[in-house]
């Protein structure tokens, strides 16, 4: 049985176990899904989100040695999705995107055409009420609801304390309440 081993090691750096494939399967299975909905729950778009989601376990590969086991490997995997989403978004910050996703979800044919607009009504509030939001604030609701992280984890990967996650996801949702309310009465005017 051959192993196939992934992953650099620096000049001058001590000798840590590079990833085998079955290291690699094993955390592509466990967290790859927990990794997509983060980011589709900043992005918004799937045909992105599987790119960025590719990009991320790539970085896990090419930076295994540097993980140090002593802290979650789930919070250090977000972790790198959430420097790849930055990326992303440095780097298309001129670019106003719709989502593809969005586009087909509203014209599904196993959709009522009722059903259609109110969702698509609601997705689009929700979306523009999250882009009023601070960027810590979309970024630890992200966390908390996309990849279902606990405070502590969170706190952990933005290197805050866990009490100030618990102030900012109640504020955020708060206000993200307040904005909706707030285009729901814009609307009926």
């Amino acid at each position: 049985m051959e192993i196939i081993a992934f992953g650099l090691r620096q000049k001058n750096e001590k000798f840590k176990p590079l990833m085998d494939e079955y290291t690699l399967e094993s955390v592509y299975n466990k967290h790859y899904k927990n990794v997509y909905n983060y980011i589709a729950f900043r992005i918004n778009n799937h045909h992105d989100t599987e790119e960025l989601a590719s990009q991320t376990f790539e970085k896990v590969i090419k930076s295994w040695g540097r993980y140090n086991p002593a802290n979650p490997l789930e919070a250090w995997i977000i972790t790198i999705a959430k420097n790849v989403v930055t990326d992303y978004f440095r780097k298309n910050a001129r670019r106003q995107f719709i989502s593809f996703d969005s586009l087909v979800q509203a014209i599904s044919p196993n959709r009522e055409p009722e059903e259609i607009v109110v969702a698509s009504e609601e997705n689009r509030a929700l979306m523009m009420a999250m882009t009023r939001l601070k960027d810590k604030e979309r970024q630890i609701l992200s966390m908390k609801f996309a990849t279902e992280l606990k405070h502590s984890e969170i706190a952990n990967i933005l290197g805050i304390g866990e009490n100030n996650v618990r102030v900012i996801v109640h504020r955020a949702l708060k206000k993200l309440r307040n904005l909706l309310e707030e285009a729901e009465g814009d609307e009926s005017k």
